[in-house]
């Protein structure tokens, strides 16, 4: 596991509450990092092979005056996601916030879902996350603090199903279950709750001309839920009054009944 510390916090100030972000150097998952940081987050940026991009979201966080560190760790990996939770406490003595945002997407059907892509689906969008919860918890156990983790799910897996995407869904279906189980199993150490977005990027081989097409077509709102609003949302759910709650963000996507992905209904014209 590589590690990419910044400034270390200046001489007599408080010491800021830390986040642990999963999939943080790109996409969504920077736009969380970006807007916990604004918050007064020390942010760990989370990546697995996207170095540069990580390095880049810990920058832009540094230049806005903010505290990130970059750790690497391959979510497929048990003993390296213990040992990216024992440099978080080694660097901070403390997490506050674990952010499960990684994911891995398959466009597969029962029909034809290869083994190996079911395996790393459950592995990274379900498996990942119990262990770093589990990780999360018995460090905080072990220094009578508390915290609180938000597993980043899918609205699609509340009231939505259709048949693709069958691998990811699998995974998604089972974390958002698990986290109230983890609610209930973590408590007082750590709170658990889920957020539940819909679209939020582009997928697969959708061109913007199609997500934008999609964006306006797929929900009630004729919009998509912005990442600033995933990101307050996760913020809110991190806060005391919170366990085991779940929130679907989604401008209504999962009103909307469909039999196939939005991203494959939809296409610019």
């Amino acid at each position: 596991m590589n590690k990419h510390a910044s400034r270390p916090p200046k001489a007599g100030t408080a010491a800021p509450a830390v986040v642990l972000i999963t999939g943080a150097a790109k996409r969504v998952g920077r736009g969380i990092a970006e807007r916990f940081a604004q918050a007064g987050y020390a942010v760990v940026v989370h990546y697995g092979s996207s170095q540069q991009e990580a390095l880049a979201t810990v920058q832009a966080i540094e230049a806005g005056g903010g505290s990130a560190i970059a750790l690497q760790a391959d979510l497929q990996a048990p003993e390296q996601l213990t040992a990216m939770m024992d440099s978080v406490y080694a660097r901070f003595g403390r997490l506050d916030v674990l952010v499960n945002c990684a994911a891995v997407f398959f466009p597969d059907t029962l029909a034809d879902f290869a083994l190996r892509d079911l395996e790393r689906s459950w592995q990274v969008n379900c498996r990942a996350p119990l262990l770093l919860t589990q990780a999360f918890h018995r460090q905080a156990r072990q220094r009578a603090q508390q915290g609180v983790v938000v597993n980043v799910v899918d609205q699609k897996v509340r009231a939505n199903f259709h048949p693709e995407d069958f691998s990811y869904t699998v995974a998604k279906a089972a974390l958002g279950n698990l986290t109230a189980m983890l609610a209930m199993s973590a408590a007082p150490v750590l709170r658990v709750n889920a957020l539940y977005p819909g679209l939020m990027a582009t997928s697969g081989d959708q061109s913007q001309a199609d997500f934008e097409y999609s964006s306006s077509r797929s929900t009630p709102l004729g919009y998509i839920a912005p990442i600033t609003e995933i990101a307050d949302a996760i913020l809110l759910l991190a806060r005391p009054s919170f366990n085991g709650a779940e929130f679907v963000v989604d401008a209504g996507q999962n009103l909307v009944r469909v039999e196939r992905d939005v991203i494959n209904l939809y296409r610019a014209p």
